[in-house]
């Protein structure tokens, strides 16, 4: 399904709740998108994505096998973490929240649970933050560590997600975004991905100039995207969590 018959369904609004829960934040994006109009244009203006035919069928078995191998290494670590956020507070394990993916099709990310049970019941859905106080004492450790992340090697293997690639947004801002920054739906041009230029180098999104920063990094990796760039960032992604630099 796509996001717009998504959020027709859902009765999402255009310019409805913002992601920050600041009345100010679409006015804010759209000075943003005045100030950048030139960039947002190219965009809009690029050239379809163009890759060798062996790369997407390479990028897919690579997907495949490593997340296999991901979940196998991880049994244990799912393990313990599904006891400890079971034991923390009440709630399922698991976190299903509707992303939009390639081409604009939502699909169902996993996570380990990190926030209490029914946390946007009051809000609605918003972004969450490091310090966010609907975290849990244990989700407040995965959020650090980025092990709420594993689940979604099981949207690598099934086909929804890649390990390379733009971070998956949810529909209701995606709505909103698009009719602002119209660019902003050429992210939905290839698959998303668990790690990417901008997941390294943006960090969370805060505030609306985050919506620009991470379209640049997004559009760059569009632009070079190949099996160079895609093992570049994995390993460089492995690093920085050696490192905890994430």
């Amino acid at each position: 399904m796509h996001y717009r018959e998504y959020c027709m369904l859902n009765g999402a609004k255009h310019l409805g709740i913002s992601p920050t829960g600041d009345i100010g934040f679409y006015e804010e994006l759209k000075i943003i998108a005045k100030k950048h109009s030139s960039f947002f244009s190219s965009v809009e203006l690029m050239s379809p994505v163009k890759a060798p035919r062996w790369y997407p069928i390479l990028k897919r078995l690579i997907d495949t096998t490593a997340s296999i191998l991901g979940l196998m290494f991880c049994s244990f670590p799912f393990l313990i973490i599904s006891i400890a956020v079971k034991f923390d507070t009440s709630g399922p394990v698991f976190y299903r929240q509707d992303r939009v993916g390639k081409n604009g099709k939502v699909f169902k990310m996993l996570k380990f649970r990190t926030m209490v049970k029914d946390a946007e019941l009051k809000t609605g859905p918003i972004w969450a933050s490091d310090e966010d106080p609907r975290l849990t004492r244990v989700g407040r450790f995965l959020k650090r560590s980025k092990l709420d992340e594993l689940p979604q090697l099981i949207n690598v293997l099934i086909g929804d997600m890649s390990l390379v690639g733009p971070r998956p947004e949810r529909p209701e801002f995606v709505l909103n975004f698009v009719e602002i920054i119209p660019a902003y739906d050429r992210r939905h041009d290839v698959k998303s991905g668990i790690t990417g230029l901008a997941q390294l180098f943006s960090g969370y999104d805060k505030g609306a100039e985050s919506i620009y920063r991470k379209l640049r990094w997004d559009v760059r990796y569009i632009k070079k995207m190949g099996l160079k760039m895609d093992m570049w960032l994995i390993f460089r992604t492995i690093w920085a969590l050696f490192k905890g630099e994430t």
